[in-house]
């Protein structure tokens, strides 16, 4: 864990308070959302934060950026929730408070990431804390940075994006939606919890026909366990849509295709189970509050025959998983110990985060540049499930980032995954539009 340094310690020039008021008080019971947020953060043992530094725009004064935390803390209750924690370590209760005060440190004449680093490595306590940090960096006396690290149980990247819209329109309207408290409240009524059981149904039905274990596991895992690895890739950009025009089919159900097809091909067990990662923002009453909504799903993938069909059964499956994963993960995990299950038994995770390209025609696939795979993290740090595969758009392709516990993948399987997926993809395209690298 990094501390600040004493010349950091020395920059902070003053504490300010930032108070705030804003209705929603009330205590209750964890959303599903924030429940699975929280085990997540149990797992890891860090407070799982999201954010980093802006840079402000010139003119921007001390007051202004004061002005705008306030805003978003009177706004948005999960800013302004603290946790009730139980001796006996069961779910916590949420609190969700009527007022209180935000302190702000400024800082002179530092790196905006230092600060960053700072606030992101020490820990928090969510019973005495509020989730978000933040703080104001200047450069000669003058505000250049605003520093806001939120934790993820406040908010998923939906929320968060949610927030950074919010600060361009400055809506003037109360927020629409289902607060957590109110979310909660839903899901304990006859409605919500037929939702749950139909959900418990599905995931039966899928851990009793599943293959025993989803990769072939390592006689021992290793050293440090958890890695992390980056996949470049324009390639497998491109070719993905290639296929989705040529097979008219659903972007997602695409990607979740050809990631089933490679799993299937470089571990040699199928079907496949995969849990999409669904924000669930399509549900009534969530699509527009600054919450955690994120669950994973749970979906079992036939990849044999013709590439068309595994992405038809892809897109059959993934409605399935999407309409279904929004539960409680507290009655997931006791089907599995009655089934006698490890949770890592389904830990294989497909985060689709990419953009919608700009372009609506199809890509040409002619004198591709080089992929690139490298291992960026060795850590004994404990990571969250067995492999967790996020893919991101970047600025001309894709990134890939696979997390894996090398307790139940090798390494060597993660990274052959990723490059299965580029080969499949492109082995998939039409030859009319077969690659040509340079």
């Amino acid at each position: 864990m990094r501390l600040p340094t004493r010349r950091e310690e020395a920059a902070i020039v003053e504490r300010l308070e930032v108070p705030f008021e804003g209705d929603g008080a009330g205590v209750g019971p964890l959303s599903w959302g924030q429940i699975e947020s929280w085990n997540a953060i149990r797992t890891l043992g860090h407070w799982m934060p999201l954010g980093g530094a802006v840079e402000l725009e010139p003119g921007t004064t001390l007051d202004d950026v004061l002005d705008e935390l306030r805003w978003h803390l009177c706004r948005h209750v999960t800013l302004r929730t603290r946790l009730q924690l139980s001796s006996d370590g069961s779910t916590p209760a949420q609190e969700v408070f009527g007022a209180g005060s935000l302190t702000v440190p400024v800082y002179d004449d530092v790196s905006p990431l230092s600060v960053v680093d700072e606030f992101r490595n020490r820990s928090l306590d969510f019973a005495a804390e509020w989730p978000i940090r933040a703080a104001v960096v200047r450069t000669g006396g003058v505000p250049t940075h605003l520093v806001a690290v939120l934790s993820h149980f406040a908010t998923d990247g939906a929320g968060a994006q949610i927030m950074l819209r919010e600060v361009r329109e400055r809506p003037s309207t109360p927020v629409e939606g289902l607060t957590p408290l109110a979310q909660a409240r839903w899901q304990e009524s006859p409605a919500g919890r037929r939702q749950n059981a139909a959900a418990q149904r599905h995931f039966g039905t899928i851990l009793r026909a599943m293959p025993p274990v989803r990769f072939p596991v390592p006689l021992e895992s290793s050293r440090p366990r958890y890695w992390r690895g980056v996949l470049e890739s324009v390639a497998l950009d491109r070719a993905l849509r290639v296929l989705t025009a040529q097979l008219d089919a659903d972007p997602a159900a695409t990607l979740l295709a050809v990631f089933a097809a490679a799993v299937a091909q470089t571990s040699g067990i199928a079907p496949v189970v995969v849990r999409p990662v669904v924000s669930n923002r399509f549900r009534a009453g969530l699509g527009g509050v600054v919450c955690t909504a994120t669950q994973a799903g749970l979906c079992l993938i036939d990849t044999a025959g013709p590439f068309a069909e595994v992405v038809d059964r892809s897109r059959r499956a993934s409605l399935a998983a999407f309409k279904y994963a929004y539960f409680d993960q507290r009655d997931l995990w006791a089907l599995m110990d009655g089934l006698g299950l490890e949770p890592g038994r389904i830990g294989c995770f497909l985060n689709d985060r990419r953009m919608p390209p700009l372009a609506d025609r199809p890509p040409s696939l002619a004198s591709l540049p080089p992929s690139s795979f490298t291992w960026i993290t060795r850590q004994d740090h404990p990571g969250l499930e067995p492999l967790i595969l996020d893919v991101e758009s970047a600025s001309d392709g894709l990134r890939l980032t696979v997390h894996t516990d090398t307790r139940w993948v090798a390494p060597a399987d993660s990274e052959r995954l990723l490059w299965a997926m580029e080969e499949i993809a492109l082995r998939e395209c039409p030859s009319s539009a077969a690659p040509v690298r340079p």
